[in-house]
Order: structure tokens, then sequence, then C-alpha cells
């Protein structure tokens, strides 16, 4: 298995749905001040770019 990469910032991946709606529903959470709903997000798009995308988002990504 490859080395996963290491990055701090969260660029959603062209042509993947699922790092749309995650980059999506977080937008839309921190625009309505939902702080539950963008930790949500955040700890989905985490998981989802380390499993799907083989990329380790660094603690106080954005």
């Amino acid at each position: 298995m490859a080395e996963a990469v290491t990055t701090r910032r969260f660029t959603p991946k062209a042509g993947c749905p699922r790092c749309t709606a995650l980059d999506t529903a977080r937008r839309r959470a921190r625009a309505t001040h939902d702080r539950s709903a963008e930790t949500d997000a955040r700890v989905l798009i985490k998981k989802h770019m380390r499993g799907e995308h083989g990329t380790v988002l660094e603690a106080g990504w954005t």
C-alpha cells in the first residue's frame, strides 16, 4: 500500500461526488453557525479523504 499524502488544506477531489457533498455540508453548517454539524462534516471529510484518496488531513486543516 502506498504511503498517504499529508496536507493542511481540504480541496474536494475533482469528479468525486462524496467530496463535493461533504464540502457543501461543511460550508452550509459554517454559514449557519451550526458548529455541531460542521464538526460532523469535518470528521466525515477526514475519514473519506484517508480511506478513498489516501490523503491525511493534518490537525487544524482548513
